[in-house]
């Protein structure tokens, strides 16, 4: 969404005018229950190996990877591997602010220098949950996609993915209060570096005979929603079980900046 830029101090109180005190708090409670709940829940070994690991720590993208058969993830992201090669899944902090959504992925191909999977995703609102001044519009979308992976380097991979929005709604593209949280037609871009593999010596390279781990990754990407006009950036980083970081939107009006926490709490059913 396009508006003319208000000075700073019209900025500053319509910023503070949309604060609810309530809310604050909220990203850190449901980060806080969802990083203690990663502890409870050790990382469960993987059921089969990819081709090349890097694949498997974008920032902010889905991985080509599909998660094992019966396997469960619990985080700001939320999935179930169906088979070995097909996963659903839901955004559980976009559904906590009652944008309804859920997500499928198959993976295609898996190389050791490239990887591709196809995504799907279903979700509804309502411009007045995002903000009560917002239109009383209910959009529902189909969000059909794809997300790839490339090794430039050993170490280094950087993916590319989006999705196109089917709706039937009449979609506002004035006049509205934003969120970081809604999606329309997006394009993303993510890196990926293994900047301490498993084995590495002092020069920073695999001693001989180590085997190819990933270790300590550091991700970053940046995207660009075409619907709503918001782009976003982030920088994250992979422990080995855990992934955080976060993704900002500098235009969004609410909720601009989104966790990320994910990869601690799996469980294999």
């Amino acid at each position: 969404m396009r508006r003319p830029v208000p000075s700073r101090n019209l900025h500053f109180r319509h910023t503070a005018d949309k604060i609810n005190p309530m809310r604050l708090p909220l990203h850190a409670t449901i980060g806080a229950v969802i990083f203690l709940t990663a502890w409870i829940f050790p990382p469960a070994p993987s059921a089969r190996a990819a081709q090349n690991p890097m694949f498997g720590y974008p920032h902010l993208l889905a991985s080509p990877f599909t998660l094992p058969a019966g396997r469960l993830i619990i985080g700001t992201e939320a999935a179930l591997g169906v088979t070995d090669f097909f996963e659903v899944g839901t955004s559980v902090l976009r559904d906590f602010y009652k944008i309804y959504n859920a997500s499928a992925k198959l993976s295609l191909v898996d190389f050791e220098g490239f990887a591709l999977a196809v995504t799907g995703g279903f979700e509804t609102y309502n411009y007045r949950d995002i903000y009560p001044t917002n239109p009383d519009l209910t959009v529902t979308s189909l969000l059909p996609g794809a997300v790839a992976a490339f090794e430039l380097l050993p170490r280094f991979a950087i993916f590319a993915g989006g999705n196109l929005s089917y709706t039937k709604a009449n979609l506002r593209s004035s006049g509205i209060e934003t969120s970081g949280y809604i999606r329309g037609a997006r394009l993303e871009s993510d890196f990926g570096w293994a900047y301490n593999p498993p084995g590495a010596t002092g020069s920073g390279k695999r001693s001989s005979g180590a085997a190819r781990g990933v270790g300590n990754v550091l991700s970053g990407g940046l995207s660009y929603d075409v619907t709503y006009s918001l782009v976003g950036m982030g920088i994250s980083h992979h422990w080995p079980g855990l992934h955080l970081g976060a993704h900002y939107y500098p235009n969004a009006d609410r909720y601009k900046l989104q966790p990320i926490i994910a990869g601690g709490a799996v469980v294999d059913l």
